[in-house]
C-alpha cells in the first residue's frame, strides 16, 4: 500500500501544450505519451463509493493494472490518498487484491461481488515525464486530455497532475505556482473518479454550503487550525465554478461565506498561530472579500428586495427604470467578482496558502499552542459570547450603528460555534438555533440599510418623477421591513439569552 500525494490543475485545452515550454528549464526525462483506458467498477447502489473507495482497472501498454484508492483527503488542492496496485490478467476485478487493499469485509459478500459492474470509463492521452527541480526532488508531471463516459453522457477532461515521487510537498506547490504564473490554470479538488460518479448519476451542479470540519477532542491545536482552514478552502472552491459561470447568485454567496469563515479561523486562532507567515495572504483575502461583498450586496437588492418590494407593481415605469439601473450595477460588480476569482493571483493565493500550511514553518511554538483543544474552543466561544451579551444589552434601545456592531459579533460567534460543533454535545443545537435566528434578523436589518445606501448611488444621476416615486416606494417598503425586524429582535434576544451555552457544564 503506497500513499499518493499530488496536485491537480485544470487547464483550458488551447493552453495545455504550453505546459512543456513552461517547465523546459527543469531537468527532466523526455515526455512520453500513452493512450490510457480506465474502467471504474462499483455496484448499482455504489457500495464502494459509500465505503470511501474507488476500484479502477486501467489498460496501459497492453497490461491491465487494478488500483484500489481510498477516499483520502484534499487540503487546498493537495490530494493525499492510499492506493493499492496490482497487475491482473484481464479486465476482471481481482477480489483477493481488493481484500488486500483493506476491503475484505465488502468483497466477502457474494452478492456484492456479483453486482460489481462498470460505473463509468475514462479514456485519455497522458503525456508524462519525471521532473527533477532540485537535488532529492522528483515530481511526475502528467498532462491528461480525454473524456469521461457514463452511458451516453460525456465530459471532457484536460488537467495537469503533479505527483510527488521524492522530496517534500513544498516542491509540488513551487511547481504549481510556476505553472499558474504562466498558464490560466485552476486548482481542482475533484478526482477523475469523483467526476465520473457525478456524470454517472447525472448530478446537476448546485451551490455547496459549509461542511463540518473533522475535529476531535484529541487533536493538537495546529492540527485543528489546518483542518478548519482546509475546510473553508474546500467550501470556497466547491462554489468557484458556479460563481465564474454566473449561474446562480447563491454560488457567490457561498463562496463569500467560505472566505469570511476562513478569515474567522485566523481570528479565532490568533493567539495560537503566528500571523506573520500568512500576513500578505490575509490582505489578499480581505481585498477579495470586499469585491465579493459588493457583488453580493447588489445580488440581494436585485434578486430579493426589489422583487419583494415591487411585487404587483412591475408595470410602473419608475420601477422598470430603477430595476434597469440596479441590474446594470449588479452586472458590473458581478463581473468584478468573477474577474477577481478568475485572475492568476487568486489561484496563486490558494497555492501559497496551502503551501504555507503544509510547510509548517509556523508550527512548533509551544507557548502558543499549549493546551487541549476542547479548553481552547470553550475559551474562544466564551470570550465571543461575552462580547455579544455586552453589545446586545437593551437591544430594543440600540441605534443602528450599535445593532451593526452586534450583528458582526453575533456572526463571528456563530462561525466559532460551528467550527467547534464536532466537539459539542447534542444540546449545542439549541444554542446554534437561537443564535441563527438572532443573526438572521440582524442580517435582514442590515440588508435594508445597505439597500438605502445602494439606492443613494442609483439616484445620483438625473431621474424622472416616476423614478423618484418608485425609489420612494422601495425605501418606504424597506423602512417598514426594517421596523418589522426590529420589533422581533427583543424576543429573539430573549430566546438566545435563555439558551445555555453548550460549553458551560450543568
Amino acid at each position: 500500500m503506497s500513499r499518493e500525494i499530488e496536485i491537480k490543475l485544470s487547464v483550458p485545452e488551447e493552453h495545455a501544450l504550453r505546459l512543456w515550454e513552461v517547465l523546459a528549464h527543469h531537468a527532466h526525462d523526455k515526455p512520453v505519451t500513452h493512450r490510457l483506458f480506465s474502467a471504474y467498477y462499483d455496484t448499482p447502489e455504489r457500495a464502494l463509493k459509500t465505503a470511501g473507495a474507488a476500484l479502477r482497472l486501467r489498460r496501459e501498454a497492453g497490461r491491465w493494472i487494478q488500483t484500489v484508492k481510498s477516499e483520502g483527503r484534499v487540503a487546498g488542492g493537495l490530494h493525499q490518498r492510499a492506493e493499492h496496485e496490482v497487475e491482473v490478467a484481464a479486465q476482471l476485478p481481482s477480489f483477493p487484491a481488493i481484500a488486500e487493499a483493506g476491503l475484505g469485509d465488502l468483497v466477502a459478500d457474494r452478492r456484492l461481488r456479483e453486482a460489481l459492474t462498470v460505473a463509468f470509463t475514462i479514456e485519455f492521452n497522458r503525456t508524462s515525464t519525471l521532473l527533477r527541480p532540485a537535488a532529492g526532488k522528483v515530481v511526475e508531471v502528467s498532462l491528461d486530455r480525454g473524456v469521461i463516459a457514463a452511458g451516453d453522457r460525456r465530459e471532457p477532461i484536460c488537467e495537469i497532475e503533479l505527483e510527488l515521487k521524492a522530496g517534500t510537498p513544498r516542491c509540488l506547490f513551487d511547481l504549481a505556482l510556476e505553472i499558474a504564473a504562466a498558464l490560466p490554470v485552476r486548482l481542482d479538488n475533484r478526482s477523475k473518479a469523483e467526476r465520473g460518479y457525478a456524470l454517472a448519476a447525472n448530478s446537476k451542479p448546485a451551490p455547496v454550503k459549509a461542511a463540518p470540519a473533522e475535529l476531535t477532542a484529541q487533536m493538537k491545536m495546529e492540527e485543528a487550525f489546518v483542518a478548519l482552514v482546509s475546510q473553508c478552502l474546500a467550501h470556497m472552491q466547491a462554489n468557484e465554478n458556479g460563481l465564474l459561470q454566473g449561474r446562480d447568485p447563491e454560488y457567490l454567496h457561498q463562496a463569500r461565506v467560505g472566505l469570511r469563515r476562513l478569515r474567522s479561523v485566523f481570528r479565532v486562532f490568533g493567539a495560537a498561530v503566528p500571523r506573520e507567515p500568512f500576513a500578505a495572504l490575509l490582505e489578499h483575502l480581505k481585498a477579495l472579500g470586499q469585491t465579493l461583498g459588493a457583488a453580493r450586496d447588489w445580488d440581494v437588492l436585485v434578486t430579493e428586495m426589489l422583487m419583494r418590494s415591487a411585487r404587483g407593481v412591475t408595470d410602473h415605469p419608475g420601477i422598470a427604470d430603477l430595476r434597469k439601473r440596479a441590474q446594470a450595477a449588479r452586472r458590473r460588480t458581478g463581473q468584478a467578482a468573477r474577474t477577481a476569482v478568475a485572475a492568476p493571483a487568486y489561484t496563486g493565493m490558494l497555492l501559497r496558502l496551502s503551501a504555507t500550511l503544509n510547510a509548517g514553518s509556523w508550527r512548533g511554538d509551544g507557548a502558543r499552542t499549549a493546551g487541549a483543544l476542547p479548553q481552547f474552543a470553550a475559551a474562544a466561544m466564551a470570550r465571543q459570547h461575552s462580547r455579544v451579551v455586552k453589545r446586545g444589552r437593551r437591544i430594543e434601545k440600540l441605534a443602528f450603528q450599535d445593532l451593526h456592531r452586534l450583528r458582526i459579533a453575533v456572526k463571528r460567534l456563530r462561525y466559532i460555534t460551528e467550527f467547534f460543533l464536532p466537539l459539542a454535545p447534542k444540546k449545542a443545537r439549541n444554542y446554534v438555533r437561537a443564535l441563527s435566528e438572532l443573526q438572521d434578523l440582524l442580517g435582514r436589518l442590515n440588508d435594508n440599510a445597505v439597500a438605502w445606501r445602494l439606492l443613494d448611488t442609483l439616484g445620483a444621476e438625473e431621474s424622472s418623477p416616476a423614478y423618484r416615486q418608485a425609489e420612494g416606494y422601495v425605501r418606504g417598503w424597506s423602512a417598514a421591513e426594517a421596523e418589522r425586524c426590529r420589533s422581533q429582535l427583543p424576543e429573539a434576544w430573549k430566546q438566545f439569552m435563555k439558551t445555555q451555552p453548550w460549553w458551560v457544564r450543568d
